[in-house]
């Protein structure tokens, strides 16, 4: 089993029906042929003390990072075919999903992790296909906005900006003239400044100073993308200069 790269996974959260929902994933799962690994394996651990959120407490935290190497190493040494391609945290859970190519090489190393750790009540649920994944795993469009928006601020923090300062965003658009001009006039309205109106190149660049709320700035960032559709524009994201 080959184990996939930290630095190809990235996370979010999503609230369920059973509250709160904290995932990672592994961003290249989508590039995956999928006849190679047809089987979900949920690998369900209980978390013994949670948190208000549902998630562990120290040092319980460790404990279940701890176990999860040691199942991708028993696996790795085992030669299974399958890959850990997502982590969720929920209702005092801990759900391991992997996706496996067959259950005959599978089951019986994740047996014997389970039975080394017989003081929790671990199960396994088995699917076919990919279809937990992607419903509960892999990120929607609308979540994969949220993630842009927190890499751009987490690399505009690291670059030395100031969250608590005012930046002045840029957001751009592209399109008709008609309608760049239409959400340019809706947007000035809401105290937006024009940077760009270029007809030529199809590009509205409009900008409004905020902080580096992340959440603030992704309710403005799907506010766009509802509009912009709505225009039969293509909203393209924002930007901005490091303020310290």
């Amino acid at each position: 089993m080959k184990i996939v790269p930290n630095e190809n996974w990235d996370g979010y959260s999503y609230r369920s029906n059973g509250g709160r929902v904290v995932v990672s994933f592994h961003t290249d799962a989508d590039k995956i042929p999928k006849e190679s690994l047809p089987l979900c394996a949920r690998v369900i651990i209980p978390i013994n003390e949670p948190n208000e959120n549902g998630g562990p407490q120290q040092p319980e935290a460790e404990t279940l990072w701890a176990m999860e190497d040691e199942l991708v190493a028993d696996l790795e040494k085992e030669g299974v075919s399958c890959l850990l391609l997502g982590r969720l945290t929920h209702a005092g859970d801990r759900e391991l999903v992997f996706q496996v190519q067959d259950w005959k090489s599978f089951r019986p190393p994740v047996g014997r992790w389970m039975e080394r750790h017989r003081d929790r009540a671990i199960d396994v649920s088995e699917h076919d296909g990919w279809d937990f994944f992607f419903s509960s795993v892999w990120p929607s469009e609308e979540d994969w906005m949220f993630i842009h928006d927190r890499r751009v601020v987490d690399n505009l923090r690291k670059s030395g900006s100031d969250p608590s300062k005012d930046h002045t965003l840029e957001f751009v658009f592209y399109g008709e003239e008609q309608a760049l001009r239409s959400m340019k006039d809706e947007l000035c309205a809401r105290g937006y400044t024009v940077c760009d109106l270029n007809p030529q190149e199809r590009r509205l660049v409009i900008s409004q100073p905020m902080s580096l709320d992340v959440n603030a700035i992704f309710q403005e960032s799907l506010s766009h993308t509802e509009r912009a559709k709505d225009l039969g524009l293509e909203y393209d994201g924002w930007g901005c200069t490091v303020v310290k």
